[in-house]
C-alpha cells in the first residue's frame, strides 16, 4: 500500500495520520512530514492505525520523533498501532518506551473527544 500521511494541528498537539507502507522506500517521506508538521514546541501524535507494513527505518523515524520529543520535553504517542507497528516494536524491544492510545477520534464528528 502506498505512503501517505496527514498533519492536523489538535489543541496543543500535532496529530500525524500515517497510513500504507513505512519502508525504506517510504521512510524519507515519512521524516520529512514529520518535521514539517511538528516542531517539537507542542506534543505529538502519531496515528499508526492505518500502517500496513513497518521495516527498520520506519522505526527509525519513530524512535528519532521520540528522542526529539524527550529532549525538548514533550509528549509522543502512538494511536492505536495496527499489528505491523506491534510485531516491529516488540521485536525490537522497544515497545514499551512508547505510550500507546486508542484512536484518535475524527474532532469534525467527535470534537468533544479530541485528542
Amino acid at each position: 500500500m502506498e505512503f501517505s500521511s496527514t498533519a492536523t494541528r489538535i489543541a496543543d498537539r500535532v496529530v500525524l495520520t500515517v497510513a500504507g507502507d513505512v519502508d525504506l522506500a517510504a521512510h524519507a517521506r515519512f521524516q520529512n512530514d514529520l518535521d514539517q508538521s511538528w516542531d517539537a514546541t507542542c506534543d505529538l501524535v502519531i496515528d499508526c492505525s492505518r500502517i500496513t507494513f513497518l521495516d527498520s527505518m520506519g522505526l527509525r523515524v519513530l524512535v528519532h520523533a521520540m528522542q526529539r520529543a524527550a529532549a525538548n520535553g514533550r509528549d509522543i504517542a502512538l494511536a492505536a498501532p495496527s499489528e505491523p507497528v506491534q510485531r516491529v516494536l516488540d521485536l525490537a524491544g522497544i515497545r514499551t518506551l512508547f505510550t500507546e492510545i486508542g484512536p484518535v477520534p475524527d474532532p469534525e464528528t467527535d470534537p468533544d473527544h479530541a485528542v
